[in-house]
């Protein structure tokens, strides 16, 4: 149930950034993130480089209050479509990895080839009492024409165990 929070949460997250153009809020800033490096247990996508870019502010706090400052994330950019990434981020590939697609799994507006702005992925594992949530939000810049992927990790565990 935790973890369905959680889902409902980045679900309410993704629908105010990209509701707000993230491409078009985004501000560069020293940070690029809350962790230096994407975790060993994600696939890196081929060609995307770290960008100092950051969720805004207020969705940011909104998000960090929900899950208890209990999520991390990190960001790249891309040349190649969002569409390319989200086909990355496969089913198969992600359980290769050790993560298994969450419900409702990748939605967003790649099915359009004319104006594809953003998708966003969810993922989920756990290991014994460990469990955590994966979201992979993908926002193309409408100025720049990069596609912006951030990554954001969640500890859904109960922090009573």
């Amino acid at each position: 149930m935790k973890l369905l929070t959680t889902l409902a949460a980045l679900i309410i997250l993704v629908s105010v950034v990209l509701s707000c153009r993230m491409a078009e809020t985004l501000t560069g800033s020293p940070s690029a993130g809350t962790v230096s490096a994407l975790w060993t247990d994600v696939p890196p996508f081929d060609g995307a480089t770290k960008a100092d870019l950051e969720i805004p502010l207020a969705a940011r706090l909104a998000i960090r209050a929900a899950m208890q400052g209990r999520v991390s994330f990190i960001a790249f950019t891309t040349t190649r479509s969002a569409r390319d990434v989200r086909d990355f981020y496969s089913k198969e590939r992600m359980l290769t990895a050790g993560w298994k697609q969450n419900e409702p799994g990748c939605v967003g507006d790649t099915e359009s080839e004319k104006d594809t702005q953003g998708v966003v992925c969810f993922f989920g594992r756990t290991e014994g009492e460990k469990k955590e949530g994966l979201a992979i939000v993908v926002a193309t810049d409408t100025k720049t024409k990069q596609t912006e992927i951030f990554y954001a990790r969640i500890d859904a565990s109960d922090p009573a165990s």
